[in-house]
């Protein structure tokens, strides 16, 4: 009778597997092995998952089956493993959202997405409170939010978590564990569920550190303590948060929404476009800018508002969107082409400069060298910010299904001598390892070097105003 009762079991567990879809797994880097949950149907989000500290255990297992049927596609995150391969990582402190956004990215390729979904972070104890710490430390727009189901702000590490973006931290143990500040910074939701009855994380001290904290909220759960075996007390919860963050506004509407474009001008080009007119009035550029393969992200934005303070209207390309699907360089600089031509006309710019961020960086010489005769003529400049050696015209994901060392088909340095009559300039943060740099130096381009490495102490205003002094110098 008990063999015919555990055979019934295991048959209604594989029924439900296989209405949900299947379970199987990858190996990749820091990680190790993740479990990845399959919606039945085409998946229409990413969940990134992470595991209490005792590993990928039976019972985010369950947990993990039930998110699927929010049409996601959970991979399944041993925080056990993970901290161990953390704890080896070089420096002072380490930078995990770095880790989690490559994640995302190599997944999405390897099963094909036809265009890139930003994922939603989870986490279940420790994981809760690394997810918070990845959310803060992150560009806005890397992540679509964040659930943490058991929060508490501190975390046994070896290390701190790198400030990033907005993250703050300080020691409890050094070396050993710290604690997790309430940042105001957060650009995406933060939904934490938190049992009433939780001793591990008592839920007032939860309440108290979230209390007034902008983007996040919390949800009590009234029959729930630390654990999460009882689905019907907490699913409804985080299917509700979950269907939240899927429909919240992502970072560049919200910043669309507080300018005076339209959808229908956007839709005239049918390109990934952040757009942002200034007030001014004057005779300076345009500045159609492309971004690091982030995509659009904090980062991106802040130089482009500092570019709008001095007084230059920017056009901001997501490099993310825009290149998940393979272009060619001649496809590039049509779409820029059709572009500058709409917002010239609106803003009323007779001039133009092309910036670029990183992977935008890198191809931007080739669309310079690829505009109509008559466009060219009405570029002001080239500013790259940290260009490579080389430029490819799709995302390429590092180590993607072991393949590694490769590198782009189209020669930065060899692109930038061509268009060296409007006097690019290239600007790398000092603590950045570049052979680029280097190579251009060699060739005569204009280099700048900054302090700090590849975000150049997140000082926007500095790399507007290089920008500018650049402008000035091509019209003396």
């Amino acid at each position: 009778m008990k063999k015919t009762a555990l055979c019934l079991v295991v048959m209604l567990w594989i029924i439900q597997i296989a209405q949900a879809g299947t379970i199987d797994s990858v190996n990749y880097g820091a990680f190790g092995k993740i479990m990845l949950y399959h919606p039945a149907g085409k998946p229409t989000s990413v969940a990134l998952f992470v595991s209490g500290d005792g590993g990928w255990n039976l019972g985010v297992h369950d947990m993990a089956k039930n998110m699927v049927s929010q049409g996601a596609l959970v991979l399944g995150i041993d925080a056990k493993h993970y901290k161990k391969e953390l704890a080896k990582q070089p420096g002072e402190c380490v930078y995990p959202a770095a880790d989690f956004e490559q994640l995302s990215l190599m997944i999405q390729r390897k099963y094909a997405f036809s265009a890139y979904l930003k994922p939603i972070l989870v986490g279940y104890s420790y994981g809760a409170s690394l997810v918070y710490g990845v959310l803060a430390q992150a560009p806005a727009n890397t992540f679509k939010g964040a659930i943490a189901l058991g929060f508490c702000p501190d975390i046994d590490i070896n290390k701190p978590l790198c400030k990033g973006t907005a993250l703050l931290v300080h020691a409890i143990k050094a070396n050993h564990s710290y604690y997790l500040d309430r940042t105001p910074g957060l650009t995406a939701p933060f939904v934490v569920l938190n049992g009433i009855n939780d001793q591990t994380c008592p839920y007032a001290a939860t309440s108290a550190f979230l209390k007034g904290l902008p983007n996040a909220q919390l949800v009590g759960l009234n029959k729930v303590g630390h654990g999460f075996s009882v689905n019907a007390n907490w699913l409804p919860q985080f299917k509700a948060a979950y269907s939240k963050i899927l429909s919240a506004p992502s970072f560049n509407p919200v910043k669309g929404a507080q300018q005076k474009s339209t959808k229908a001008d956007l839709a005239k080009t049918n390109l990934p476009l952040t757009l942002l007119p200034s007030p001014a009035k004057n005779d300076l550029p345009l500045v159609f800018f492309i971004s690091g393969d982030g995509g659009w992200t904090s980062f991106d934005q802040s130089v482009s508002e500092s570019m709008v303070k001095e007084g230059m209207p920017v056009v901001g390309l997501d490099v993310q969107k825009y290149f998940w699907n393979k272009k060619t360089p001649e496809r590039t600089a049509a779409d820029v082409s059709r572009a500058l031509a709409i917002y010239m006309q609106k803003w009323h710019k007779t001039t133009f400069v092309l910036a670029g961020y990183s992977f935008g960086a890198s191809v931007i010489p080739f669309v310079a060298n690829r505009l109509p005769a008559d466009l060219k003529l009405r570029m002001d400049g080239l500013c790259c910010f940290s260009p490579d050696e080389w430029a490819d015209f799709e995302i390429h994901i590092l180590d993607m299904l072991h393949l590694s060392g490769d590198q782009g088909d189209y020669d930065v340095v060899a692109e930038m001598n061509k268009v060296k009559t409007v006097r690019p300039v290239c600007i790398f943060g000092g603590d950045e390892d570049s052979a680029a740099r280097k190579k251009l130096q060699k060739d005569g381009i204009k280099v700048v070097t900054l302090p700090g490495g590849h975000h150049y102490n997140n000082n926007y205003t500095v790399l507007a105003k290089d920008l500018l002094d650049n402008i000035t110098v091509n019209h003396r």
